[in-house]
């Protein structure tokens, strides 16, 4: 039985789509009949010697063999994961360290070009990642969208690897409700700041209903005042599985218009419930799934064209049905069987 190690950097008492994608990754493993174990490492990349230790931990854990076995591949996920050195190493790549690239300006984020010694500490990640990612025996990416940063960061070419999300085969359309349901992290980059604000300039029968928890939920909630639409913006804070499903059924449609996202599992989410998306021009991996007018409609990141976009889809309920169906069948044939053959072929 091959034995496979599944490799990730955890943030200690966070979750979201990182997590998910790696049990996930373990556990269909598992069901073809692999020996399959998740190898975690808490990741801290403050302050700047935390960052480096990160990269050495990696650099030096031997995971050739344990207790007197050798593990027969290992599959590295995100940085610095990759860092491992193994004879049959096969990255599936979610992201790079991005506050060393796309977000290197970004303030919010703490990117390099914005903090004391960033510039160094840029240099010794690009060369950490150029030496350790050429290591790997193959390269795959969760998107066509990481896969071009990539191209970009470092001149290395890869191949994407669409997966489902952690649900697959339980989500469904009940009905084209009454609200307009955002999914996610309360974070910056997610811009959910943009549809309360359109929201004030749309129908007072328009809800928006929001799922997830973050560092922005007080800004949030005062952006709904702001904007005087407190008393139809609800935050529903974690939601579990049963609900979320039952949320999505439900919603008229979804908004999702991340800053170039690496993948997002709210789009094919909202497909597989039949549900249209909002998002907008530069959002990034989302625009693999949604084309314009067929399935989604694909804003600029302006207010005033969110709003427009969710008064046409609840003025023509069939055309949101109709869009949902379309986007059902975009992401319907995405599963595991690809990923898995893939990473473990040879």
């Amino acid at each position: 039985m091959k034995k496979i190690a599944v490799l990730h950097a955890q943030i200690p008492f966070s979750r979201g789509g990182a997590e998910l994608m790696v049990e996930n990754l373990t556990k269909e493993l598992q069901k073809r009949g692999f020996h399959a174990e998740l190898i975690q490492i808490p990741f801290r990349w403050y302050p700047e010697n935390g960052l480096y230790d990160n990269m050495l931990m990696w650099r030096m854990l031997d995971v050739t063999e344990i207790n007197g076995e050798e593990i027969d591949l290992v599959i590295p996920t995100k940085f610095p994961t990759y860092g491992v050195r193994h004879p049959n190493k096969v990255l599936w790549l979610m992201h790079q360290h991005r506050a060393a690239y796309d977000l290197y300006w970004n303030q919010e984020h703490f990117g390099f070009g914005t903090i004391e010694h960033g510039k160094e500490m840029k240099q010794r990640v690009v060369k950490f990642d150029e030496l350790s990612l050429r290591e790997s025996k193959k390269i795959f990416t969760i998107s066509k969208n990481v896969s071009h940063r990539l191209k970009e960061n470092n001149g290395i070419s890869s191949k994407q690897l669409y997966h489902p999300p952690a649900m697959y085969g339980k989500y469904y359309c009940e009905q084209y409700g009454d609200y307009i349901l955002s999914v996610g992290r309360l974070d910056p980059l997610k811009r959910i700041d943009l549809v309360i604000q359109a929201l004030s300039e749309c129908d007072n029968h328009i809800k928006l209903l929001i799922a997830g928890k973050g560092p922005e939920l007080e800004s949030l909630k005062k952006a709904a005042v702001q904007a005087g639409v407190e008393d139809r913006v609800k935050f529903l804070g974690f939601v579990e599985d049963k609900k979320l499903l039952e949320l999505y059924a439900n919603a008229r449609c979804v908004y999702f218009a991340p800053i170039d996202e690496d993948y997002g599992y709210v789009t094919l989410e909202a497909f597989l419930s039949r549900k249209p998306v909002i998002t907008c021009a530069d959002s990034g991996g989302v625009l693999e799934f949604v084309t314009q007018n067929q399935n989604g409609i694909v804003c600029q990141s302006h207010p005033q064209e969110i709003a427009a976009a969710i008064r046409g889809l609840f003025q023509d309920p069939k055309r949101c049905a109709d869009m949902g169906n379309e986007g059902y069948q975009e992401v319907k044939d995405i599963s595991w069987t690809n990923v898995v053959d893939a990473l473990t072929e040879g």
